[in-house]
């Protein structure tokens, strides 16, 4: 119960964290992004963005890392670089979630556009956008990359395949999912 290590943002809440599937690497985001390997508490690197982080995703393997927050950008990192390989800005709307495949082929997120976005990691040109009709809060993709759910403001549970923009089943529920 005693923490390997600590480390204080000064003055900003963290609000997302993920790990490697290895436990090898922490990414985490509060106003900036910070890439940790498990063994130091000294980041690898920061990244500085212009609006607090509400998501961060890593890939089974560290490789790479998506980001989305209120700055209205997707972005793209590998472990090795702090500088994105691509960005993706929504036109003004926050991304209030991502998540990565577990090779890092496939990125997705949900922005207050009120839309679900897939990504391949090698490009900032969305493979497909679906309109959800209220902010999809929550997504996540199948290690696979083949399977993206999205929880809505309207209370409903979109599933996608990825090589399709329009859902195969929608499931209401009764209140909003997160």
């Amino acid at each position: 119960s005693t923490p390997l290590w600590s480390y204080d943002t000064i003055g900003y809440d963290m609000r997302s964290v993920s790990i490697s599937s290895d436990g090898e690497y922490i990414v985490a985001g509060a106003h900036d992004i910070y890439l940790f390997d498990k063994d130091d508490s000294d980041p690898i690197w920061t990244y500085d963005t212009s609006g607090d982080v509400r998501s961060v995703s890593i890939s089974a393997d560290g490789e790479y890392i998506a980001v989305g927050g209120d700055d209205n950008n997707v972005r793209m990192f590998e472990k090795d670089s702090s500088t994105p390989l691509w960005s993706y800005n929504t036109g003004g709307y926050d991304v209030y979630s991502v998540s990565i495949s577990a090779d890092g082929e496939y990125v997705t997120a949900g922005a207050q556009d009120q839309k679900v976005y897939l990504f391949d990691k090698d490009s900032s040109t969305p493979l497909w956008t679906y309109a959800t009709g209220d902010s999809p809060k929550s997504v996540t993709i199948s290690a696979d990359g083949e399977y993206i759910i999205a929880g809505t403001d309207n209370n409903k549970i979109l599933f996608f395949d990825k090589d399709s923009g329009t859902p195969f089943q929608i499931y209401s529920t009764l209140d909003d999912v997160y």
